[in-house]
């Protein structure tokens, strides 16, 4: 039976009590914890480190689209300018800088002038010089013929010996090309692209009309097997030829116009003139100017769509400017009579008045005519009105607009700025 009877113990040999664990230690156990919840952490926490040769991917890429992006501005803007990107920037730079008046001219005796907006052409019988607005001659170069001729598109221009055999080509740089025919020059004309087009004289035909490239090279050839070419233009992009002709039948003259491609001598355009000559052709921005003793006609390069002023009176001047033509008609044998006409690059009429006096010269800037009259500058509104004038010196020949109150007058030996005042 069991002894169920408390038993004695010796306290000096029992077993000693169990500690007690202190609060400040940690408990060697690990807490558990889920599966899921540690992928779940894992993944918040996780950072991916890539090397370098994704960063370089990146970089190159950006830099290709740059690259790319640049060369279609440039394109874009190559195919928009006539000249060129560089051209362009070039010839910009050359008229930076300001010069002072009077400027002096070489040569003996001033041939003809050009306005250009911002600068303007002077053609003497010694040197052809570019000048700016500002007063800063950009280059004078001496072309040594005896009967000079100047034509000019927007910022580029040809200087020939007419009945000679040399012709030379400039921008605002200077001199660009050196032409020798082997027969001698009637005519030249030169686009805004830098094409030019020479009109000579030939063994077998009456004419022949060679085009060149703006580097000098020959892309085009057309004859005139019977009529005398006496003008030629070139469209602004230097791809349509226009040529003048003209032929004596029963003592009257009887003028052909004709507009070609490269691709044929057979003209795309054609139309007879029969009561007289053509007396010159002119470019704007897409039209032909083709001017008679008593009419301007404007021809649309690309439709040949045209529109016609006639007037009673001949024509006495007509002036090329860069946003349109300005064109003085004259009562025959009274110069003091005179109808004058403003038109538009387009070929349409913005204003017409009349003027009672002599015109020594007339010029266009924005909506004003500017006008010399003998030793008399007027700066004239849309309906022929006085707004400001000025006196200049004997000698005047030409003038050029420099500012809307300011004119170059340009004499034989210099050029001189004259302020327009207030009436």
């Amino acid at each position: 039976m069991p002894d169920y009877r408390k038993k004695k113990h010796n306290k000096l040999f029992s077993a000693p009590k169990p500690k007690k664990p202190l609060k400040a230690e940690k408990s060697e156990n690990i807490k558990m914890t889920p599966a899921e919840h540690y992928r779940k952490t894992a993944k918040q926490n996780m950072k991916v480190v890539r090397g370098k040769k994704t960063e370089q991917k990146r970089r190159l890429r950006a830099t290709l689209c740059a690259i790319l992006i640049i060369a279609v501005v440039f394109s874009v803007f190559e195919f928009i300018l006539p000249k060129g990107v560089f051209e362009t920037v070039s010839q910009t730079i050359s008229l930076m800088g300001t010069g002072s008046y009077p400027v002096s001219l070489e040569g003996n005796r001033t041939l003809n002038t050009a306005n250009k907006g911002n600068y303007y052409y002077v053609l003497s019988d010694t040197h052809l010089t570019a000048v700016s607005s500002a007063g800063k001659t950009v280059f004078s170069y001496p072309h040594g013929f005896e009967n000079p001729i100047l034509k000019t598109s927007v910022s580029n221009a040809i200087v020939f010996e007419q009945n000679g055999n040399r012709a030379f080509v400039f921008n605002l740089n200077g001199l660009k090309n050196e032409i020798t025919t082997k027969t001698n020059i009637i005519t030249a004309a030169i686009s805004e692209k830098g094409n030019y087009a020479i009109c000579s004289k030939s063994d077998k035909y009456a004419c022949k009309v060679t085009v060149f490239n703006k580097q000098g090279k020959q892309i085009y050839e057309w004859y005139s097997a019977e009529n005398i070419v006496n003008n030629i233009a070139l469209s602004k992009n230097g791809k349509k030829l226009a040529v003048s002709s003209f032929k004596s039948e029963n003592g009257q003259f009887k003028s052909t116009l004709s507009i070609l491609n490269y691709k044929s001598a057979t003209p795309l355009y054609t139309e007879n003139f029969d009561n007289g000559l053509i007396y010159s052709l002119d470019n704007s921005k897409n039209r032909l100017a083709v001017v008679t003793e008593n009419s301007v006609k404007f021809i649309k390069w690309s439709s040949f769509k045209a529109n016609e002023y006639k007037s009673d009176f001949k024509i006495a001047l007509f002036r090329s400017e860069k946003n349109g033509f300005v064109v003085v008609f004259n009562r025959l044998n009274d110069k003091t009579a005179n109808h004058i006409v403003l038109f538009s690059n387009s070929g349409k009429v913005k204003y017409k008045f009349d003027f009672t006096g002599v015109i020594s010269d007339i010029a266009l800037s924005g909506s004003h005519t500017y006008l010399m009259s003998e030793t008399d500058l007027y700066l004239l509104g849309n309906e022929g009105e006085i707004l400001r004038k000025a006196n200049c010196d004997f000698g005047a020949v030409r003038i050029s607009v420099t500012s809307s109150n300011t004119v170059a007058v340009i004499s034989d030996n210099s050029i001189n700025k004259y302020k327009l005042e207030q009436e």
